[in-house]
């Protein structure tokens, strides 16, 4: 039986009429966040849920700027990590073994995550650049990976979409699995307006997906042709 992909939604700058409106429609917060411009929360959803139509044209009003969306085959983002981990059970072993070896990539991670615990984002942002630059450069792939992703995310902390999307650009390529993080790039893409793009990635998601028999790949092929119904003709 195929099943239906699942959305980890994060919602910016909620007033208390929108946020009303989400919590009417049947949304339950998994967490908020207070700030100046209003409330952050999250939550997830899947296409089956019989709301999931009311709650998608809910996002679809606010904009795509004040909506991040991350694409699962599982219900919930810890149970997405929790598979992705037990599926790659030897990859990691063979990925902590290498980056074992590169004490560099520890020790800037460490001293970045030390920053922005202290409120310094720019700085445990601008310390990883040459970092990833030496792990491209000396073909650490999973140090390469990390240090992006991490990029990625001090940058969306920081309301900055075009490094954030710059970062996760540069991790694609260290991707284990590349179908599913081009589509989740072509969303990211898709929330900043570049749609164009967006499409570009979505079409590799399709190409690299189609020779796969996985039930997950047979989800994202659909996935895909559901918000972007040319893309077969594209590939």
């Amino acid at each position: 039986m195929s099943m239906h992909l699942f959305h980890h939604i994060t919602v910016f700058s909620l007033n208390e009429e929108e946020k009303g409106a989400f919590l009417e429609a049947g949304v339950e917060f998994t967490r908020t966040m207070q700030t100046s411009q209003g409330e952050t929360a999250t939550f997830e959803i899947g296409e089956d849920d019989r709301q999931y139509e009311r709650v998608a044209a809910l996002l679809k009003s606010l904009g795509t700027e004040r909506v991040q969306d991350f694409s699962m085959t599982v219900p919930t983002l810890r149970e997405f990590v929790k598979k992705m981990v037990a599926g790659g059970g030897e990859r990691l072993k063979q990925e902590a073994a290498m980056q074992a070896q590169w004490e560099r990539g520890r020790e800037v991670l460490r001293q970045s995550v030390e920053l922005l615990k202290s409120g310094k984002r720019e700085e445990a942002r601008k310390l990883l650049d040459p970092a990833i630059a030496e792990a491209i450069r000396f073909d650490h792939s999973g140090w390469a990976l990390i240090l992006c992703r991490h990029a990625a995310v001090i940058s969306r902390l920081m309301g900055d979409r075009e490094r954030q999307i710059h970062y996760e650009e540069q991790a694609l390529a260290f991707a284990p699995d590349y179908s599913f993080a081009a589509y989740n790039f072509a969303q990211l893409l898709l929330s900043d307006g570049q749609l164009l793009r967006a499409e570009h990635y979505a079409a590799e998601a399709y190409r690299q997906s189609i020779p796969q028999t996985t039930g997950d790949d047979r989800d994202l092929i659909a996935a895909i042709l559901r918000q972007w119904p040319n893309v077969a003709q594209i590939v």
